[in-house]
């Protein structure tokens, strides 16, 4: 009966040993994501929306950064626009994209008459459409964080992956 006793314990201080350097490992990710979240943030590049190539630590990353109006939006909301976004700014950035713009501008007079007096109401408008298509496989990228701006009127979600060199 001691014999068992005594192999039980082993087998159980095996996991105490994975679960400690599994802790160790996470922490340095966590770490490491957070300061290239940071680095991010301050990067006039990429601060209010984008795609580039970002040195941090000996290893390059592709970021992707999608700004989305707040609005009344709920934060779930905001995520799923964000991730969505954020996907295609690194979309356009390696595959890039197909533009077309149109415009339109039209004129328009109204003609109303109050107790015999005509008055007239010319009106303009202008419309430019500018429509941006990319097509593309954007997988495994991991995210890395959000921010608001000041004022929260615009939440800003990023997205990475190291590249292999």
């Amino acid at each position: 009966m001691n014999s068992i006793k005594e192999t039980n314990r082993k087998r159980l201080s095996y996991p105490g040993y994975a679960i400690a350097f599994f802790i160790i490992i996470t922490t340095v990710q966590v770490s490491n994501a957070q300061t290239l979240f940071d680095n991010i943030k301050s990067n006039p590049m990429l601060m209010y929306g984008g795609c580039d190539l970002v040195e941090h630590n000996d290893t390059t990353y592709i970021v992707g950064v999608s700004a989305v109006e707040r609005g009344k939006k709920r934060m779930s909301d905001l995520r799923r626009i964000g991730m969505v976004k954020a996907q295609k700014e690194v979309s356009v950035y390696v595959n890039g994209a197909d533009i077309t713009s149109s415009t339109q501008m039209s004129t328009s007079e109204e003609v109303t008459e109050v107790n015999g007096e005509k008055k007239v109401v010319i009106s303009d408008s202008y419309l430019e459409t500018i429509r941006e298509d990319t097509e593309g496989f954007v997988r495994s990228l991991k995210p890395l964080g959000t921010w608001l701006e000041e004022d929260n009127s615009v939440f800003y979600y990023a997205i990475y992956k190291p590249l292999i060199q």
